[in-house]
């Protein structure tokens, strides 16, 4: 069963299934640009807030893990900001 995984009104499933945990790598990773891919997932590629949120997502991670799953957990967190702008 593949669950959907739904934080402000946002499915982050397609972006998470995506992360994958290679024999010669401790954390999963995503396979590519992680920034471009969360920016484009909730259509913020040319707001001028969203790559500092990526970067705040980043450092957060940065105090535990670091890993991509966590990024973006908190970049699904920090977005909600940016669409309240608006």
């Amino acid at each position: 069963m593949n669950a959907s995984i739904t934080i402000n009104k946002t499915d982050w499933s397609p972006i998470l299934s995506q992360i994958q945990r290679d024999d010669d790598q401790s954390l999963p990773v995503f396979p590519g640009d992680l920034k471009s891919a969360l920016l484009s997932h909730v259509g913020l590629t040319d707001h001028p807030k969203a790559e500092a949120a990526y970067q705040l997502a980043s450092d957060i991670a940065r105090l535990t893990t670091h890993c991509d799953p966590e990024v973006v957990y908190w970049f699904s967190r920090l977005v909600v900001l940016l669409d309240s702008e608006g």
